[in-house]
C-alpha cells in the first residue's frame, strides 16, 4: 500500500478531483440537466439526507482521480479510461434496471465520460 501512495502526483489529484465535483454540482443543476434527469428517474423518489449522496460522490470522485493518475504517471491513461467507460457501463446498465429513461440514463453516462475527459486532461497538463 505504501509502495502504492508513493507514486500518486497530488497535485493533480486534487485539481482534477476539484474540477470533477464542480461539473457534477453543474451537470445536475437546473442549468443544465436536471429537470430532465430527475423527471427520467421513474417512480417514487426517495428522499435522502444530502450527505449521503454527496459523500459518495465525493469518494468515488476522488478514488477516479487516484485512479487517473497512477495510470497516467505509469504511461497507462487508456486504463483509466478503460476504467471510466467501465463504470458508465455499470450505470447505464443499472439505469436500465431501474427502469429510467435513455435521457436519465444517458445524463449519468455522459457524467462519467465528461468526468474522465477532465481527469485525463488534467494529468496530462500537470
Amino acid at each position: 500500500m505504501e509502495e502504492l501512495l508513493a507514486n500518486i502526483t497530488w497535485t493533480p489529484v486534487m485539481v482534477s478531483f476539484v474540477l470533477a465535483y464542480g461539473l457534477g454540482w453543474l451537470w445536475y443543476s437546473p442549468k443544465m440537466f436536471y429537470e430532465k434527469w430527475r423527471s427520467g428517474k421513474g417512480g417514487e423518489v426517495v428522499q435522502h439526507p444530502m450527505w449521503m449522496p454527496m459523500t459518495a460522490q465525493a469518494g468515488s470522485t476522488l478514488l477516479l482521480a487516484i485512479i487517473t493518475n497512477l495510470a497516467a504517471n505509469d504511461g497507462h491513461v487508456g486504463h483509466a479510461i478503460l476504467v471510466a467507460v467501465t463504470i458508465a457501463g455499470f450505470i447505464k446498465a443499472n439505469g436500465f434496471y431501474a427502469g429510467k429513461t435513455r435521457f436519465a440514463i444517458g445524463v449519468e453516462v455522459g457524467y462519467i465520460i465528461a468526468v474522465i475527459f477532465v481527469m485525463v486532461a488534467v494529468n496530462l497538463v500537470l
